[in-house]
């Protein structure tokens, strides 16, 4: 709840950017997002966003992904339980993690 409310934080900052300039144009969009502290505010809400990701599929992946849940399914798949689970997080903790590098490459590039 509180990586949601930072996220809400960032789009008021950005918002109230928009709203404030009476000209809103490509120089003064460009000095605004090229900024050191637009730069760490955008890093720091990815960051989080990438953390609210994971806490919302480890949710799933521990509720849904167990060997009670997964047997209603298939008795092959219970006794495959963990495994999958484990496969589930791990594929989402990197392509997370890519996500952060990608944007962070961007924003600092």
């Amino acid at each position: 709840r509180y990586t949601s409310l930072i996220v809400l934080s960032y789009l008021i900052y950005i918002l109230s950017f928009i709203f404030t300039n009476q000209d809103v144009n490509f120089f003064s969009w460009s000095d605004f997002f090229l900024s050191f502290q637009v730069r760490f505010l955008s890093s720091i809400v990815f960051l989080v966003i990438v953390l609210h990701a994971f806490i919302g599929l480890w949710t799933v992946g521990t509720d849904y992904l167990t060997t009670r849940t997964l047997g209603f399914l298939n008795k092959s798949l219970a006794k495959r339980a963990g495994l999958l689970r484990k496969t589930y997080f791990l594929m989402f903790g990197l392509l997370g993690l890519v996500y952060l590098i990608s944007i962070l490459y961007i924003i600092w590039l």
